[in-house]
């Protein structure tokens, strides 16, 4: 009889070294779950994938590079792997989206938890994002473009951090 994998499931804090296939890895961290994904930042840091688990803490304090919801599916093979727990401070990195509304054109901005929302103004119309849930072999093949491994491509500057309208700034977290 061929029992199914137990996976462990992602909480918040989740340190996970991401292998470029070099023989290098990067951070990231899981920093908040929505519905069935979870929304990470990867940070720009890379060191050799064997040197990562003893410079989580360095890694965590370089500059967040990409963001955003994706699923467990790089994960669940281990290609991804935790290598501890660490506490994140959600404020510094939950975006803000916007949703549509009522009638086309009409937009609100919602908080990233979907609790709060009100009226976008016409900037934030412009700026802020529609949520999206990518692959996280998106995130990867940005890592190995970002490093110099693949050629870059446009929709990769989607992806970068500070791009990103954190919620608490347009909510007063």
């Amino acid at each position: 009889m061929v029992r199914a994998q137990k996976w462990a499931s992602l909480k918040d804090g989740d340190v996970f070294k991401i292998p470029l296939g070099d023989g290098r890895a990067a951070v990231g961290q899981v920093v908040s779950s929505y519905l069935s994904a979870y929304y990470v930042v990867i940070f720009d840091f890379v060191a050799s994938e064997e040197e990562v688990p003893s410079l989580v803490t360095e890694a965590l304090q370089s500059e967040p590079l990409f963001a955003g919801l994706s699923r467990d599916a790089l994960f669940r093979p281990g290609r991804w792997q935790v290598l501890e727990n660490k506490t994140v401070d959600s404020r510094k990195y939950l975006p803000a989206y916007k949703v549509g509304w009522q009638a086309p054109g009409e937009y609100m901005v919602v908080d990233f938890s979907g609790e709060r929302m009100r009226p976008a103004t016409e900037l934030e119309k412009e700026i802020l994002p529609n949520r999206t849930t990518l692959s996280a072999a998106i995130f990867e093949d940005a890592l190995r473009a970002h490093v110099g491994l693949e050629p870059w491509r446009d929709s990769f500057d989607d992806l970068r951090a500070e791009k990103n309208v954190k919620s608490a700034d347009l909510f007063g977290d």
